[in-house]
């Protein structure tokens, strides 16, 4: 049996830094560095294309707790709460909506 792909991924390696809330969020970058200096909550538009992949990090401070939430959410209303330096979390948006893929440390409620 020949292998097949059931969809692509579309990667960009170039770090985007988040320091500020953001309630229309688009992804421009697959590496998404959030600094919680001050509140730096936001909320992850569709994507263009199925098969979008984006992994959040804290970075710098986590004094404001940074979350990440879904315009759709092919699980549920879940919100991505980055409570110490170095949490981080890949999404991967689906037909159906963003879905958290891989999670090291954050809380998703």
């Amino acid at each position: 049996m020949a292998d097949t792909n059931v969809f692509p991924l579309y990667l960009d390696a170039a770090a985007e830094a988040v320091t500020a809330d953001d309630t229309t969020y688009e992804v421009v970058s697959s590496r998404v560095t959030l600094n919680g200096t001050a509140s730096c909550d936001i909320t992850l538009n569709d994507a263009d294309r199925v098969g979008v992949v984006v992994r959040f990090e804290a970075v710098t401070s986590v004094a404001n707790p940074p979350t990440v939430q879904f315009t759709t959410d092919a699980d549920a209303d879940a919100t991505i709460t980055f409570n110490t330096i170095g949490d981080t979390a890949t999404c991967m948006f689906f037909e159906d909506g963003w879905r958290v893929i891989a999670n090291d440390g954050c809380a998703i409620a």
